[in-house]
């Protein structure tokens, strides 16, 4: 085999040799370009992004502003309310109705509520209407401590529930009232901290 001298002193001159380095220059400029174009896109993405992180976000729906008083709505809002408040420094919480209810119908939502404070070792009292003695109806007190207590079948759905645990060290009570009908209606429920 036989060496051809060279123009450079490196590989042999041939048109195939200068025409391959001239793609390969090309396509090295192009890589070099596609490179600073994908450098310059991440930066003005990341600074864009960082100019958005300092857009004031909403609050979002779990975070109720606590208050010593929540009135009722059978809604999911209710319990986020609720737990907010009780986990508060508040010593009471203040229950208030909307439209008042019977002691003999109280809402499912609230007998979780109460369920849960007997489950954390908590009393849940009755309190009759102001200025009687004795209830009117002698079995009343026992129909009311009925209803609350098929409250217990919904412990195990409310060991499942992590928003009751605000209940823990409270204690509850219902205070009676009568409407002008004579009713005996639910005035209001304190949660009282221990």
């Amino acid at each position: 085999m036989v060496k051809r001298p060279t123009e450079s002193g490196g590989e042999p001159s041939s048109s195939n040799c200068r025409a391959s380095a001239g793609v390969k220059a090309r396509h090295l400029t192009f890589w070099a370009t596609s490179m600073k174009f994908q450098t310059c896109f991440l930066i003005t993405a990341l600074l864009l992004s960082s100019c958005a992180s300092t857009v004031p976000q909403a609050p979002s729906v779990a975070q109720a502003p606590a208050s010593p008083q929540v009135s009722f709505v059978d809604l999911p809002k209710f319990d986020r309310a609720l737990s907010t408040s009780l986990g508060a420094s508040f010593k009471t919480v203040n229950i208030a109705f909307y439209e008042k209810v019977s002691p003999n119908q109280v809402p499912e939502r609230l007998q979780k509520w109460l369920s849960a404070v007997e489950r954390s070792g908590g009393a849940v009292r009755v309190n009759p209407p102001p200025n009687e003695i004795t209830p009117k109806d002698p079995l009343f007190l026992i129909s009311l401590l009925g209803t609350l207590f098929n409250s217990v079948k919904n412990l195990a759905q409310i060991k499942s529930d992590l928003i009751f645990d605000a209940a823990q060290g409270r204690d509850a009570l219902i205070s009676l009232e009568r409407n002008a009908q004579g009713e005996v209606i639910i005035g209001k429920i304190e949660f009282i901290r221990k």
